[in-house]
């Protein structure tokens, strides 16, 4: 299986929406997501998309979705949003789906470190910037860290030791 866990990329400020659950990409943002797509492109075909609810989660899950060819169903999945549900909850989704899998989780901080930490079965993952992604291959119990995606830098990061802070 390999998972691609992306923190959703970089939403309006809290003021400018109605509320937090409803804050949505700036343009900016919306361009990180297709830098992201088109450098996951080549490593990544999703079957399966799963995405937070919150709309800046959602919209990145389109805009990846798209620039990874994925034409599937882009189902919310209220566990993988901010303080709604656990870790073990959010990565349930992950139980049914068969070992060849290339599942893409769209998701918020810290939730996203959380997720990537109990893949990796490590006690500390680098913060994620708006719009990175962090590859892991293997199974839910055994996980391997594939690459990093650096959205400021676009570019693929080979070693955890060397994610951008």
């Amino acid at each position: 299986m390999r998972i691609c866990i992306v923190r959703h990329s970089t939403a309006v400020d809290l003021y400018e929406a109605a509320s937090d659950d409803a804050r949505w990409l700036t343009a900016e943002g919306r361009a990180r997501a297709e830098r992201v797509g088109t450098l996951l492109s080549e490593r990544l075909r999703p079957t399966h998309v799963f995405s937070s609810p919150l709309v800046r989660a959602v919209q990145t899950a389109e805009i990846l979705s798209s620039a990874l060819a994925y034409r599937g169903s882009l189902p919310a999945v209220t566990a993988l949003g901010p303080e709604r549900g656990t870790t073990a909850q959010a990565l349930s989704v992950l139980d049914e789906l068969p070992k060849n899998a290339q599942v893409l989780l769209v998701s918020h901080e810290p939730r996203v470190r959380l997720l990537a930490g109990q893949l990796l079965a490590v006690d500390r993952v680098p913060g994620f910037r708006t719009g990175s992604a962090c590859v892991i291959d293997g199974s839910p119990d055994d996980g391997r860290f594939a690459f990093w995606v650096d959205p400021v830098g676009v570019r693929i990061v080979e070693t955890l030791a060397s994610v951008p802070g």
